[in-house]
C-alpha cells in the first residue's frame, strides 16, 4: 500500500492550531479604565484626523 505523503509529516487537519490550552489556569484580564478608552479615541481621532486633512490638502 502506497501512502500519498510520509509518514513523518503531521496530520494536515492539525495545521494552524497551536497546542492544547487550559482555560481554568488563564489569569483573567483585569477591566479597561474608562481613561483607557478616552485615550484609545483620542489617539485614534487625532490619526483619522490628520490623515485625512493631508487626503484633502
Amino acid at each position: 500500500m502506497h501512502f500519498a505523503r510520509p509518514a513523518f509529516v503531521t496530520d494536515p487537519r492539525r495545521f494552524g492550531r497551536g497546542p492544547a490550552r487550559f482555560a481554568a489556569l488563564a489569569a483573567p484580564l483585569p477591566a479597561p479604565a474608562l481613561g483607557d478608552d478616552v485615550k484609545l479615541f483620542a489617539a485614534t481621532f487625532a490619526a483619522g484626523f490628520l490623515f485625512v486633512s493631508c487626503l484633502i490638502a
